[in-house]
């Protein structure tokens, strides 16, 4: 292999590699706002009612005096919450999984660019080794 064509070699793997790390970055950053919104949607589904409060002993109440209420937070979380319910959590989950899996093609790929990479700059070496010895 020549020097010029293991350089562009080199360069072409080097820019794929690129490539592929911006795009896991991506799905990973997707994959963060999808787990967000599912523990917001868990969070929705499983917050306690206003009753739940009356139950708690006096050294608890006086610890939490001025704390947000769950119907406080809820609101500021949840501006609309026509839209959640258990079918929009199992989407979640439906896109996680989704995402998991290309999440997973785009690593093994990163892997496999690499991997091509590093063989082809040992081959981009030997064949300036061997002009400069020959």
């Amino acid at each position: 292999m020549s020097t010029a064509i293991a350089a562009d070699v080199v360069a072409d793997l080097r820019q794929r590699r690129r490539d592929m790390r911006r795009e896991l970055a991506r799905v990973r950053w997707w994959r963060r706002l999808v787990h967000a919104r599912r523990d917001l949607a868990v969070a929705f589904l499983a917050q306690p009612g206003e009753d739940v409060a009356a139950g708690l002993d006096l050294s608890w109440e006086a610890l939490a005096a001025g704390a947000p209420t769950s119907t406080e937070l809820a609101r500021a979380v949840w501006p609309d919450t026509a839209a959640l319910g258990v079918g929009g959590l199992e989407e979640l989950e439906a896109l996680d999984a989704r995402l998991a899996e290309y999440e997973a093609r785009v690593a093994a790929t990163l892997d496999n660019v690499t991997a091509q990479m590093v063989r082809a700059l040992t081959d981009a070496h030997r064949a300036e080794t061997a002009t400069k010895e020959g």
